[in-house]
């Protein structure tokens, strides 16, 4: 008799991360305690209703036919990396169950994404879209939008593209007010009012769609944190913020005394002279981490020495870069001999850098060990 598989497929890991289900999960059993595990977590999560839509149509099948009930489920990161995750634990259900055919259960939201890699390695005889029942009105409909907008991911997906959009418009809007100023003509400042502040309502979209003062509390919870329990990395931090503040006010205080109002000249100054500080910034920032890793766990990063290389290796082609712009428009006070080798440079760094996780990634990971554990005798 040929077997039947009950497959459920979770896209976005709701499973594992909300109910801490390990996956795949095949056999009956393993359903019951997944279901369980994120009814009791997020018991309005559609997902716990179409698993317990497959468990329901494991019950009426398995009197008839050989049939067997699996959940795979992917990555929060929606996308590839999910769809990656889903092949890997695919296979590894067919290579247990070897199932015949397949029928697809979901909640219908990713159906159309999940179903080509499903049918190109099993025939499907049926796909099971499960809708979940909602109680009709204006008060139900209010409901599940605020719910579905506390879902970070749903955030990300349906608010970020409306933040980008108003953005864009309101950037728009403000072009040519802009080009007015800039031209030396007065304006009525009533022209710009509008555009800032869809502006500033675009930019207020996007910090809630991606949770950017929740991260900025989570980051100064960790800092404080840090700073409690005598972390090494929090001083360095706070020297990472001194150096990009510095950059930022080296910038701003040189384009002061020009008298020049070219935008793009001013920029090219702001720039250049905040480059530096900004990169050693972001060096600061790295050291901080590394060292209090080395200083915890014995262990010198290799990843810290590539990305370094790496940006210092940007830092001097974008300096390359405004240096020959600066030259171009005619206000350049640097040679083209320097501005050569600036660029050559940051080339050379980042092919380096390039050419050392390559040879890194090919070295055993016991022969790191032991580099780490003598640089930690000596």
């Amino acid at each position: 008799m040929k077997k039947t598989l009950i497959l459920v497929v979770d896209r976005d890991n709701d499973f594992g991360m909300k109910g801490g289900v390990e996956t795949p999960a095949i056999g009956i059993e393993a359903a019951l305690r997944a279901s369980m595990s994120l009814g009791v977590s997020d018991p309005e999560d559609s997902d716990v209703n179409a698993l317990f839509a497959a468990i329901n149509i494991y019950n009426d099948l398995e009197k008839d036919r050989n049939v067997e009930i699996a959940l795979i489920c992917g990555d929060q990161k929606v996308g590839p990396r999910s769809d990656a995750a889903i092949v890997d634990e695919l296979e590894e259900v067919i290579e247990k169950v070897k199932p015949d055919r397949a029928i697809l259960v979901g909640d219908g939201a990713e159906d159309e994404y999940v179903y080509p890699i499903v049918s190109s390695r099993i025939p499907i005889d049926s796909v099971r879209r499960v809708y979940v029942k909602q109680s009709p009105g204006l008060e139900g409909s209010f409901y599940i939008l605020s719910k579905m907008m506390r879902d970070p991911q749903k955030r990300r997906r349906f608010l970020a593209p409306i933040g980008y959009l108003v953005c864009f418009i309101s950037l728009i809007y403000m072009a040519v007010p802009l080009y007015e100023i800039y031209a030396g003509n007065s304006i009525v400042l009533y022209d710009l009012t509008a555009p800032i502040v869809g502006l500033v309502m675009g930019l207020m979209i996007l910090l809630y769609a991606y949770s950017m003062v929740d991260r900025l509390l989570d980051k100064i919870s960790n800092w404080t944190a840090h700073v409690s329990s005598g972390n090494i990395a929090a001083t360095f931090s706070l020297l990472s913020v001194s150096a990009i503040m510095i950059g930022i006010f080296l910038g701003a205080n040189s384009i002061r005394a020009i008298v020049d109002n070219n935008l793009v000249y001013l920029v090219l100054i702001f720039m250049s002279n905040a480059l530096w500080p900004v990169v050693f910034g972001v060096f600061l920032a790295d050291l901080g981490v590394v060292l209090n890793k080395y200083i915890s766990e014995k262990k010198v990063s290799r990843s810290f020495m590539i990305g370094t290389i790496t940006v210092f290796g940007l830092a001097l082609i974008i300096q390359g870069v405004l240096d020959f712009m600066r030259n171009y428009l005619g206000y350049g006070a640097v040679d083209d001999f320097m501005v050569a080798i600036e660029v050559s440079l940051g080339l050379f760094f980042t092919i380096a850098a390039s050419l050392l996780q390559v040879s890194f990634r090919n070295l055993p990971e016991a022969s790191e060990e032991e580099e780490t554990a003598g640089n930690a005798a000596r």
